[in-house]
């Protein structure tokens, strides 16, 4: 059993603008609540200087060769600061060589934890065995993402499930009324505008659509496909009259207002993904989804009336969506109180609190069973 308070170093990206960054905050803004002296080390990102523990140092994330020799300077000094603290427990919630550094630097006493919330890494990967080995245990977000650790990496690497922070929270979603379908469906698509995410097949899908009146789709986000999503749907006439790129969405209580004034979120992602928290918000205000078979989403969507899961490619996104909308307008395929239902029992913050719980109390305990 560890001591409490602990003194933790919790590494990884911090902002507003992806999963990873959202459990990253989560996850440190948990700890403090409870007590312990947390050393944040973060890739500089959207809002990187907030958060609440005591000390944090920050790495640099600028291209080009002078932004390489301050990111290694960075986590240099990032390495040192951690020896220095000489933590109880280190976190990495990201991966790659830095923080790799880290966990030799950690010290002897330090419990050392890597997350891995993907499984798009090679067969056999070299690097990705250095890394895991470097560290006392592998925390996957997911079944299916454990077993493609031991799968791809090595099957005898200490791994065990432990789920990823979102920002709901009791207080903000208890507010939120359930949602009655009133006028024309509206469904809404949340995340990075990346090319891992499917959106532009969503939209040549969207673009075989036939109802009438015309279903509305309202894309959130910012990323590096906008130009070409804004143009696409500049040229493409079904498009223009019915699909609308909103940009950036709040955070926290705005957010999960905005997520509950639809009939539906749509997350086509074709590579590259864990479990999306984006599912689990949408869940806890009882939105049916559509999405795809892509990472750790099939722990999510296996055996979840209120989802509809596709394969990857337009052919099965086309069908997915043209049925997502029938049954949206048709009214009793979804159940927006019993997804609500699932997301308490399965995916509430008392569940994951309690999970981070036990890993606190004991680490070793943790994951060795």
């Amino acid at each position: 059993m560890c001591a409490l308070p602990l003194k933790i170093v919790i590494a990884g990206p911090l902002g507003s603008s992806g999963g990873l960054e959202i459990h990253t905050g989560e996850l440190e803004s948990f700890l403090v609540s409870q007590g312990h002296r947390v050393l944040r080390i973060n890739i500089i990102s959207q809002n990187s200087s907030k958060g609440d523990a005591f000390q944090h140092i920050s790495i640099s994330n600028v291209a080009g060769m002078k932004g390489k020799v301050y990111k290694v300077f960075d986590w240099l000094k990032a390495c040192f600061l951690t020896r220095i603290f000489a933590p109880d427990l280190l976190i990495s919630t990201a991966i790659g060589s830095g923080y790799k550094w880290l966990s030799l630097f950690a010290g002897s006493r330090a419990f050392r934890i890597v997350q891995i919330v993907t499984d798009d890494y090679p067969q056999n990967d070299v690097g990705m065995l250095s890394l895991v080995q470097a560290y006392d245990a592998v925390a996957a977000q997911t079944s299916i993402l454990k077993d493609q650790v031991r799968n791809k990496i090595s099957s005898t690497v200490t791994c065990r499930v432990l789920p990823c922070f979102h920002q709901i929270h009791p207080t903000s979603r208890e507010s939120i009324l359930p949602h009655t379908l009133q006028g024309e469906i509206r469904v809404a698509y949340f995340g990075r505008l990346a090319g891992n995410k499917g959106l532009s097949l969503l939209l040549d899908a969207w673009a075989r659509l036939d109802f009438s009146p015309q279903p509305k789709l309202d894309i959130w986000g910012s990323g590096n496909l906008l130009s070409d999503l804004e143009e696409k749907i500049r040229i493409t006439s079904s498009l223009f009259s019915s699909v609308t790129l909103k940009g950036p969405y709040p955070c926290g209580p705005e957010y999960i207002k905005l997520l509950s004034s639809y009939h539906g979120l749509v997350l086509p992602s074709q590579s590259t993904e864990g479990l999306p928290l984006v599912l689990l918000e949408a869940a806890s205000v009882g939105l049916p989804i559509l999405t795809t078979t892509v990472g750790g989403i099939p722990d999510f969507a296996n055996g979840n009336p209120d989802v509809i899961m596709v394969d990857i490619g337009l052919q099965s996104l086309s069908i997915g969506l043209n049925n997502f909308i029938c049954f949206i307008h048709d009214g009793d395929k979804f159940d927006r109180s019993r997804h609500k239902s699932l997301f308490l029992r399965q995916y509430s913050r008392p569940a994951i609190e309690s999970a981070w719980s036990q890993v606190l109390h004991s680490p070793s305990s943790y994951f060795s069973n």
